[in-house]
């Protein structure tokens, strides 16, 4: 059954976000979520390159969960956010009816409060106080990796009740496969490289060989 007109726009918009979000923090993780002998190796390649894309990555993320787990509406504006889809979908159905998906979209809001005031104080603003640390303030707002892993759990959960009510295959948006281009193929050919450098410093290797020639 194909998704209904009035939703389609909403519902591919969110889908989209939904995989590269996935995407992108399976990425974080594969570089810099493994052992500390791997991260010295990213700092040992390019440390301020690994610094600005872990930077880039965690900031993105945030932002996203974020703009995806806003209100419906702001300021007399439309947002596309999950709970516009839910307002799509709530107008297919009786209000009884998606009782369940609206626990499952409240759910996803509650998971996203803390990435919220990280985005709110320290990301898309600069809140003077936190920033400065003054008045009462007592901590700069920051995201923890387990709070990101329960947003995005939430959020699975939300889109994969959508789409069944509107007629979707579920999707297991948390195995996005890179096929030989992600970190854990970086990672690799940075311990090769390495491993390279080395065997010419021990004078094993030509300086002016390269692999292949």
């Amino acid at each position: 059954m194909p998704v209904p007109e009035n939703a389609l726009p909403i519902w591919t918009l969110l889908y989209d976000e939904t995989v590269a979000v996935h995407a992108y923090w399976k990425l974080f993780n594969q570089l810099f979520g493994g052992s500390q002998d791997q991260l010295d190796l990213l700092n040992r390649s390019a440390g301020f390159c690994f610094y600005v894309i872990q930077d880039a990555l965690a900031t993105d993320i945030q932002l996203t969960l974020s703009k995806l787990s806003d209100p419906a509406e702001s300021h007399g504006k439309a947002n596309a956010t999950a709970e516009h889809l839910l307002n799509e979908i709530r107008s297919l159905r009786t209000p009884a009816s998606v009782d369940g998906l609206h626990r499952l979209l409240q759910s996803f809001i509650d998971a996203c409060k803390p990435i919220r005031a990280a985005r709110n104080k320290m990301i898309a603003h600069l809140d003077r106080a936190t920033a400065l640390q003054t008045g009462q303030v007592t901590g700069v707002p920051s995201t923890t990796v387990a709070q990101v892993h329960e947003a995005l759990r939430a959020l699975r959960n939300f889109m994969n009740a959508a789409a069944e009510y509107l007629g979707e295959a579920p999707t297991a948006y948390e195995l996005f496969i890179t096929r030989g281009e992600g970190g854990d193929d970086l990672v690799s050919l940075l311990r090769m490289a390495e491993r390279y450098q080395i065997l010419q410093k021990e004078e094993k290797i030509p300086w002016d060989d390269l692999p292949g020639d």
